[in-house]
């Protein structure tokens, strides 16, 4: 993996030009990744499927690279901005044809059949270590995958299912890739991520221009695009280091778009002169995936330890002190805001999410379980102590100070937690099953799987079950809601799991974008699951 600066030369044009110099070109516009979701983070992948699913890698990557199928603000198909012209689904729900548009890779080429065939061995080839494995029933749930034409293909699946939930979660999986990649194995292009070879040819609105790694990441328009012509010409991320840095250089002009971080929220009127875009921080929710494959906090396995944890965080006290009021609670894993698939059980709670807070039953449950106060106030069962280390993600001030929150509500009742801070990266590396961690502080932003069913999450083997959860039952749930029609399957699975927990649930945090007010497309530029396409931007004339 290459970690030095690399320049394209024949595609830098404008993204040579020093930061502040970009803030005066009527076409360009720099931001950091993050922006509507979550703080900046470096990006160590310009590739699909091989990358690890960060944010800040999939806002990356889909500059250049489009997946099949476009999610819109509404959780449905965008067929504007999508490959796909349309899908006929079989009436035992078994077969999807898939009929492409004409659309061009940046030399000129067709996007064909082929190569969306080729993007799904790609996820078939990468197998186990795909961060999406199991999301949509991919890829097992594909029995054959056929090329009906150049624009066309077929998908036979093994089982009936619910088409709405194959197309929003499996298909949507797909990225066409370039012929030119097939020459390599599957190996090779997770081992060069960072290589800018790999990305010369592309499908997407913008083409690599520039890659510092740490630095920034900057792209040209690809002049070849078959979606909306981009009026920005050059749009780059710059790398910064942390919210507060990426404040300082919304202020000075630097970046055109970037998130006011909470803990600089009382500073809002430093950039009072720019516009403000609020988001629901996506499509999403806050957990803490618990280790149930470690030994060492082999109490996490008891629900009722597990019931106390969430019974005494204070939901609406984070809310409030920590995100300043711009946030929504959650008690299961779909999504509150916007609560499309949100059951009505789901939407009372969230509703009153008061009730939900109760230390003294937390304390009740607690002695239920055997765990009695020692001398320090610390629960202790069989010479054991109730303590385990939460694992926070650097980078994000409003976890560090939401986990502290978290420390003292478990202190007390009676319970030792100690913060161990680490970037992302280092985190999505260490929270595998069967490693030794315990508890860990992550989002999960749906995206692929835009039909919360839970498929990949919480299933056993799942590939983002993190801590290694298994229950026959939730099984099941997961696999109704992908077969059966309508919502009342995916209601009994969002329920159960939010009286079972899988993980630990807290509130999702909303964001307060900032930009240039003199750009225009904001609401196109970033909609509900946080996808970016700053090719809808462009600069009011004249100003």
């Amino acid at each position: 993996m290459k970690k030095a600066t690399i320049a394209l030369p024949l595609l830098l044009g404008a993204a040579a030009l020093p930061a502040a110099a970009l803030a005066a070109v009527p076409d360009s516009v720099s931001t950091v990744t993050g922006v509507g979701l979550a703080a900046p983070m470096n990006v160590n992948s310009l590739l699909p499927v091989v990358n690890n699913d960060s944010v800040g890698n999939t806002q990356a990557v889909m500059q250049m690279f489009l997946p099949l199928l476009w999610i819109g603000t509404d959780l449905k198909i965008d067929w504007t901005d999508s490959i796909a012209k349309s899908i006929d689904v079989s009436k035992d729900r078994t077969t999807f044809t898939v009929t492409m548009k004409d659309w061009q890779w940046s030399n000129g080429k067709p996007v064909t059949a082929a190569d969306a065939a080729y993007g799904f061995k790609l996820i078939k080839d990468y197998g186990k270590r795909y961060m999406n494995y199991g999301i949509g029933g991919m890829p097992n749930i594909v029995k054959s995958f056929d090329v009906l034409g150049p624009h066309r293909f077929r998908v036979t699946l093994t089982q009936s299912v619910n088409a709405h939930w194959f197309e929003l979660n499996g298909l949507s999986q797909i990225y066409p890739a370039p012929s030119n990649w097939k020459k390599h194995s599957i190996d090779y292009l997770f081992n060069h991520q960072t290589d800018t070879s790999l990305v010369k040819v592309v499908d997407g609105a913008y083409r690599l221009a520039n890659f510092a790694q740490g630095r920034e990441l900057a792209f040209d328009a690809n002049p070849r695009f078959s979606g909306h012509k981009p009026a920005i010409k050059h749009f780059t991320f710059q790398m910064a280091t942390s919210s507060e840095a990426a404040f300082t250089a919304l202020k000075t002009g630097e970046l055109q778009i970037a998130n006011l971080p909470v803990t600089l929220y009382n500073a809002r009127r430093m950039v009072s002169n720019l516009k403000s875009k609020q988001t629901a921080g996506g499509f999403s929710f806050e957990y803490l995936p618990i280790n149930f494959t470690n030994p060492k906090v082999a109490f996490f396995r008891d629900l009722k330890v597990r019931q106390a944890l969430q019974y005494a965080i204070d939901q609406p006290l984070i809310i409030k002190a920590v995100m300043h009021g711009i946030g929504e609670p959650s008690f299961c894993p779909v999504p509150s805001a916007p609560e499309t698939y949100l059951s009505p059980k789901m939407k009372n709670l969230v509703a009153h999410p008061s009730e939900m807070y109760n230390p003294k039953k937390a304390g009740h449950l607690l002695e239920q379980a055997g765990w009695k106060p020692g001398p320090d106030g610390i629960r202790s069962k069989n010479g054991r102590r109730l303590a385990f280390t939460l694992i926070v993600p650097t980078g994000n001030p409003w976890r560090l100070t939401a986990a502290q929150i978290l420390k003292q509500e478990w202190q007390a009742i009676g319970v030792d937690m100690h913060i161990r801070q680490m970037t992302f990266n280092q985190e999505i590396a260490t929270i595998k099953p069967n490693k030794k961690w315990d508890m860990a502080m992550i989002g999960w932003t749906y995206a692929p799987d835009y039909y919360p069913t839970g498929g990949g999450l919480f299933n056993t083997g799942g590939g983002s079950n993190y801590g290694g959860y298994s229950d026959s039952r939730m099984d099941k749930l997961i696999k109704a809601s992908m077969q059966g029609k309508g919502l009342k399957t995916l209601y009994a699975y969002e329920n159960y799991a939010s009286e079972q927990l899988p993980v630990l649930y807290l509130p999702v945090p909303g964001y307060l974008i900032k930009y240039d007010p003199r750009l225009h497309g904001m609401n196109k530029f970033y909609n509900a699951v946080g996808f970016m396409t700053p090719q809808y931007l462009s600069y009011q004339s004249g100003k």
